[in-house]
């Protein structure tokens, strides 16, 4: 169990991919501090806004926006995270940050009946905007995540003990030179997909994410437990899990769902064969969940 909560450690540190402050008011929030929106598809049709991992574009979401142009799609992508955006000057709060940026934006464009899509540390943005903007959003799809992703690897840690680690971390992977920082990230590629293609396209991500950005944003996600913002979330959740070759099927969605039980209105499925970016082990079995969601099939 040791060496399989490790793989998991691996998938955290190389992307995260693996003490809550009360939610202030979105309108003190602008879309332009923290995340980059891009729109397309058609206006009158279901707004999906879809919200990338740490270190990730959403240039992952690419295959699902192009095949639903008859959506009204917006893909976010974190200042710092690709995508030609530079990392904002503040680095602290990223999640929920971001979370409300994307709530104020839901308000700027007006936007109803949303159905919010999150990887990883997406997902956990996708959560706080959706308590942040309930009257908004009808659907939130959480895609390999949890409120506190450090519980997911390490059972009865806590954001206290886990503090001083994430901190170090942090200074680490800021001070490390690019090359052993990058070589540092591949070490946990093995977990992020199952070919060889999915985890040289993770790679390319993580070479094109702001470094600093990326250590902060770990250390949070290592320190940091969301799990009280989840009362404040009104709309059903669907969590979409990755069934890790390497663990019992049934374990991996003890793990999962043990963080939600008795505080969000939960759907939970697996999907076997796929490691944490289901959308580039299994995109065909991605795109039929999503569109179960948003089509309501």
């Amino acid at each position: 169990m040791c060496s399989k909560n490790s793989n998991r450690i691996g998938a955290f540190v190389a992307i995260a991919v693996g003490v809550a402050v009360a939610i202030v008011s979105a309108n003190q929030a602008r879309a332009e501090d923290r995340v980059v929106v891009e729109r397309s598809g058609a206006e009158q049709g279901a707004s999906v806004v879809y919200i990338p991992g740490l270190a990730t574009p959403g240039a992952v979401y690419g295959p699902t926006v192009e095949r639903h142009s008859d959506w009204d799609n917006h893909v976010v992508t974190l200042k710092g995270f690709g995508g030609g955006a530079q990392a904002p000057e503040a680095l602290e709060n990223v999640v929920e940050g971001a979370a409300l940026d994307i709530a104020a934006y839901l308000e700027t464009e007006n936007l109803q009946d949303v159905v919010l899509v999150g990887h990883s540390m997406g997902a956990q943005v996708a959560l706080l905007t959706a308590g942040a903007a309930s009257d908004r959003v009808a659907h939130v799809m959480v895609v390999d995540s949890a409120p506190f992703l450090t519980g997911l690897m390490q059972p009865g840690a806590t954001p206290d003990m886990m503090a001083p680690q994430a901190d170090a971390i942090r200074q680490q992977m800021s001070n490390l030179p690019r090359d052993a920082y990058l070589g540092m990230m591949a070490q946990g590629l093995y977990v992020q997909s199952i070919t060889t293609e999915g985890q040289a396209q993770v790679m390319s991500w993580i070479e094109g994410a702001d470094q600093m950005a990326v250590a902060a944003a770990t250390a949070e996600l290592m320190s940091t437990d969301f799990a009280p913002y989840l009362a404040d979330v009104q709309a059903p959740v669907t969590l979409l899990y990755a069934e890790f070759p390497e663990m019992a099927p049934e374990q991996i969605r003890q793990m999962f769902v043990s963080q939600y039980e008795g505080k969000v209105e939960l759907e939970a499925r697996g999907v076997a064969d796929s490691r944490h970016f289901i959308m580039l082990d299994q995109p065909e079995r991605f795109a039929e969940e999503i569109e179960r969601v948003v089509e309501g099939d």
